[in-house]
């Protein structure tokens, strides 16, 4: 066989898992967002606790599944580096933003050396508008920001207080750097790097320390910080960028972790000691990159990560059987009762309007607990 069309087959191929992935991860979303996680909602306003429970299973599930499509489908190769926290511990987990992609593969390390269950991440506002995850997001308690410091430091105040509330060791995910590495937004950091004479970066974005200060102190303030987790993601292949790589099936063949813990005890809580404390990791987090894509491996200073691969696949197995049998549900009852298409409309609808005229879900439900 001619050597371009097995590479067009290959590319074929690549583009159906893709689109195969984009489909499956939005059809469970969406139509879980409404047929399972929907009916739960008052309960947010009885019986928060419970409510948290209820939906936090159905969020955990669907994680799961998640990222069994990538690991499974495209055989992504996970190694994970360094030293890791309690799986229940309360964290606040900091990490390079190399892709926008970034925190879909943390459910690996997730799933194998935390609690995926309790995996919140804290994102750009616009990503609550997305059909089904954004609004599934938006129960999960994750925090949307809008870059407007004043508001932005109220959500996160209201947010950290619902888990501190309900009982919940949030592990949360923040990207100091605010937004992925890309060719313009390396610009931007290097003119900020010349303008306050500071060392221009290659693998990493000079951070911005308000939003971290500001959480740590909080989460301290709360009592609901263990660990600060500083997260080095690394791709040695394939990087998918944006949107457009992950319908073409561009996805990692690797991904390699190297994760430092440091105790609530160790982490300082002055605004200034904090942003310093957070230019120095970054400022490591560069050097480390650096010998990474030089080496391709974080080398032998870092103890490889073991985990029960086949308590991994057990439950990707659980996740598989469970999704699938819904989504045949779903359709089966779309099928013989049309009628139902108009409750999926109506709560469209709903999602819709309070996504777009209120603060979303999560701060309604702060709202409703008077905090």
């Amino acid at each position: 066989m001619p050597t371009m069309l097995q590479d067009h087959i290959k590319k074929c191929l690549r583009c159906f898992r893709g689109v195969s992935f984009v489909f499956l991860v939005f059809f469970s979303t969406y139509f879980g967002s409404i047929f399972l996680i929907t009916p739960a909602l008052p309960l947010f306003f009885i019986a928060p606790v419970f409510a948290r429970s209820v939906c936090d299973k159905f969020i955990w599930c669907w994680k799961l599944y998640c990222v069994s499509i990538y690991e499974v489908i495209f055989q992504t190769k996970v190694s994970i580096y360094g030293d890791v926290p309690p799986n229940e511990a309360a964290t606040l987990m900091i990490m390079n933003h190399r892709t926008r992609f970034d925190w879909l593969f943390l459910f690996s390390y997730q799933v194998r050396h935390a609690s995926v269950r309790r995996y919140t991440i804290s994102l750009k506002n616009m990503l609550k508008f997305i059909p089904g995850i954004g609004w599934a997001m938006q129960i999960a308690g994750y925090i949307f920001l809008d870059r407007k410091w004043e508001e932005d430091q109220q959500t996160i105040f209201r947010c950290l207080k619902v888990f501190k509330h309900v009982n919940f060791n949030a592990q949360i995910l923040l990207f100091p750097e605010g937004t992925d590495l890309t060719k313009n937004t390396k610009k931007r950091s290097d003119q900020f790097a010349e303008k306050n004479n500071l060392q221009k970066y290659d693998f990493v974005l000079h951070p911005r320390t308000t939003g971290f200060s500001h959480i740590v102190q909080q989460m301290k303030k709360d009592e609901i910080l263990d660990f600060v987790v500083d997260i080095t993601i690394a791709y040695p292949g394939t990087i998918p960028q944006n949107e457009m790589d992950i319908v073409k099936g561009n996805f990692p063949s690797e991904i390699h972790f190297l994760i430092k813990k440091y105790p609530n005890s160790i982490i300082p809580s002055q605004k200034e000691d904090l942003e310093d404390w957070c230019k120095e990791k970054w400022h490591e987090k560069e050097n480390v990159l650096k010998n990474f894509y030089e080496k391709k491996s974080f080398g032998n200073d870092h103890p490889l990560l073991s985990s029960n691969e086949s308590l991994i696949g057990a439950l990707f197995m659980y996740s598989w059987v469970a999704w699938t049998g819904f989504h045949i549900f779903i359709l089966y009852l779309l099928w013989v009762c049309p009628w139902l298409w108009i409750y999926v409309i109506a709560c469209t609808i709903m999602y819709v309007c309070v996504s777009k005229y209120t603060s979303g879900f999560n701060l309604l439900i702060a709202s409703a607990m008077k905090l």
